[in-house]
């Protein structure tokens, strides 16, 4: 009989050919010093490339695929410019300078210049040579080509292109179910195709009110996405039964990942959905995250033409957003709802320009600290010195914007003695263009007053309060809407929920935000002809509106009526605040038809004649409430001057006032 064969039991790992996973075939192909190279490539990748750059996870095979394609492709590169090293240990700074500057020459994008330097970064880790890269930035002779720029130009959701999600889902429906389904996840959560395709709930539905998104993620970052409403519920159960059918996901049994994929942008195609229509699957998420948005800041998205809000509001959402859409960094959802932008400015011509700008910025940043230095700390308010650090800081920031915004208008102040007119003009044009709220805009007028004391230039004060004076008392534009029309919507509302349909009159009577109506307490915070605002406020203040209109008195009449007992906020005890504020929203869209695209939003409905709120200490506020004065400190005493239970009133500048 034939003997066997001996199979060694600890065989020899096969080495896989470059043009699938490494740089191998190249040293088939490549003799010499090229083919020595690919080869001391080779010994480095075989332990290395399948790994991520820390060596923790397995990565793709599309990364492992881009990888070793790149390193060919550096080898061949650097040979072809004359660096005919023999071993890729031999690599120096040198090289990637050579290699960054080959690339920059050749027009590459910011994205693939930074993938590139990227996968660089790594081959240096394994090579022990990490410490011998500079920045990305620094290699290049104009640092601007390295920075990606992330903010959207225009909102890519599907209502901004004129099509309703939900009409053109039940459209395809008609045509495949599956894919339909795929669609409705993804509007609903937020979700690429591929994590769409490859769900499944019974293994993904940790928490009643959570979904955990795993398979599929970019860089198998996994997520948790919140399961707020009921459609999202009821979606779910229609995945559960489809993975029933499937045993595994949303794909169907006959279709693995990459002909379902396929199936799918043909079953789109045919309703078209496509890139030359300028409607994609990826506009699903675009419109998660716009009306996410929308929902946490009460303001439409900066793509959308919504209002710069407050800055703590701004941060929490984009936050959150950034945790639902599974991105490392919150400056990437700005690729989904923009960021404003300076009206009126143009954008430096050249990278030289780029750097020449910043060195005379920083000149006039300086010079301006300097002369303001025993200045900017200056308060009117009795009692007290200087104002708080925080101010402080937050004077600084705002007169460094005025710095960068005059010198992007091309009217720079180049010393503070320098302060003309013409910059007061100029800065004042600039922010009645801006995309400003009314109380950033008061803010910054109140500040450019101030700074025209400062440098003893008392007329400029004078014409800057005249402007700003003059601005404010200018006709309102009309109202889009009538009153007839609004208490239609606002009836139709109220026909569902009384109570929201009174956070919205709330608003529109008060000019309260969208928290401050869920959790105002009408019954206790509005008496004596003012309501007082507790909640949602900046830290240790009170925001006293004045009822004075019989449309505010009539809406806290309602509230009253509505609300029996006192200490009730306008948010029901069973909710919570963000959960009530999707369900006014949602109505207010569905029902109201207000801030829907082509209609107007809320803030065009609120009444010319809403109260500006006031300014209270809280500490001062409760001390009064309880029938307390504040003790009087001992230069008080000394002098017989006491203090009024109350601060002096100011008008509401911000969360930090600058007075």
């Amino acid at each position: 009989m034939k003997a066997k064969a001996k199979v060694p039991l600890n065989p020899k790992p096969r080495i896989v050919s470059a043009s699938r996973m490494d740089a191998g075939s190249d040293v088939s192909r490549h003799q010499g010093k090229l083919g020595q190279a690919f080869s001391s490539l080779n010994a480095v990748l075989k332990s290395h490339l399948r790994r991520s750059a820390d060596g923790r996870k397995v990565i793709s095979h599309a990364t492992i695929a881009d990888r070793s394609e790149f390193y060919s492709r550096m080898v061949r590169e650097l040979h072809a410019m004359g660096y005919r090293m023999l071993d890729i240990r031999q690599l120096k700074p040198k090289h990637v300078e050579a290699l960054m500057k080959r690339w920059e020459a050749a027009g590459l994008s910011a994205s693939t210049l930074q993938k590139r330097f990227s996968h660089l970064k790594v081959l240096c880790g394994w090579l022990g040579k990490a410490s011998m890269l500079r920045a990305g930035a620094s290699y290049l002779d104009d640092p601007e080509r390295f920075q990606r720029r992330y903010e959207a130009g225009y909102d890519h959701s599907w209502t901004a292109q004129g099509v309703d999600p939900l009409d053109k889902i039940a459209e395809i429906a008609e045509d495949d179910p599956d894919v339909a389904r795929v669609l409705r996840l993804q509007h609903a959560f937020g979700l690429r195709v591929q994590e769409a395709s490859l769900l499944n709930p019974a293994r993904d539905l940790l928490e009643p009110d959570c979904l955990r998104v795993v398979a599929g993620t970019k860089g198998g970052r996994p997520r948790a996405v919140p399961i707020e409403t009921e459609a999202q519920r009821a979606l779910l159960r229609e995945a559960e039964e489809q993975v029933r059918r499937t045993g595994h996901s949303m794909i169907p049994p006959q279709y693995d990942l990459k002909q379902w994929l396929t199936r799918c942008y043909t079953v789109l195609a045919r309703h078209g959905v496509t890139r030359k229509n300028g409607l994609v699957t990826h506009g699903l998420r675009h419109q998660y995250a716009n009306d996410r948005y929308e929902e946490l800041t009460g303001e439409p998205s900066p793509v959308r033409g919504g209002a710069p809000v407050n800055t703590r509001d701004d941060q929490v959402a984009r936050q959150e957003l950034t945790a639902r859409l599974g991105h490392a960094r919150p400056s990437i959802t700005r690729a989904y709802y923009g960021r404003e932008s300076v009206v009126g400015a143009a954008p430096p011509r050249s990278a030289d320009e780029v750097k020449q700008q910043a060195r005379e910025l920083s000149v006039q940043k300086r010079l301006l600290a300097a002369r303001l230095k025993d200045r900017i700390g200056a308060t009117t308010r009795r009692g007290l010195d200087t104002v708080s650090a925080s101010t402080q800081a937050l004077r600084a920031r705002l007169l460094n914007r005025m710095l960068a915004d005059l010198l992007r208008l091309g009217v720079p102040l180049n010393t503070p003695d320098a302060l003309s007119a013409s910059h007061v003009d100029a800065l004042l044009r600039y922010w009645r263009q801006a995309a400003l709220t009314a109380d950033s805009q008061r803010q910054r007028v109140q500040l450019l007053a101030q700074l025209c004391e400062w440098l003893d230039r008392p007329e400029l004060a004078v014409q800057v309060r005249n402007a700003w004076k003059a601005e404010a008392e200018a006709e309102a534009p009309p109202c889009p809407w009538s009153e007839a029309r609004i208490q239609e919507r606002l009836q139709a509302i109220r026909a569902i929920d009384a109570r929201a349909a009174l956070h919205l009159e709330l608003i529109r009577a008060f000019g309260l935000t969208h928290r401050q109506a869920g959790a105002v307490q009408p019954g206790t915070a509005g008496r004596d002809g003012v309501l007082d605002v507790l909640w949602e406020v900046p830290k240790d203040q009170v925001l006293r509106f004045s009822v004075a209109g019989e449309r505010q008195q009539a809406v806290l009449e309602e509230a009253r009526r509505l609300l029996s007992d006192p200490d009730e906020t306008v948010c029901p005890p069973e909710l919570a605040l963000d959960a009530w504020l999707r369900r006014v929203y949602d109505l207010m869209r569905t029902v109201g038809g207000i801030g829907v695209p082509g209609e107007p939003t809320l803030r065009a409905l609120q009444d010319r004649d809403a109260p500006v709120p006031h300014v209270l200490s809280r500490d001062a506020w409760l001390l009064a409430r309880a029938g307390l004065k504040r003790p009087r400190s001992a230069r008080q005493a000394r002098s017989g001057d006491g203090k009024p239970p109350y601060p002096p009133s100011r008008r509401w500048v911000s969360s930090v006032s600058c007075s």
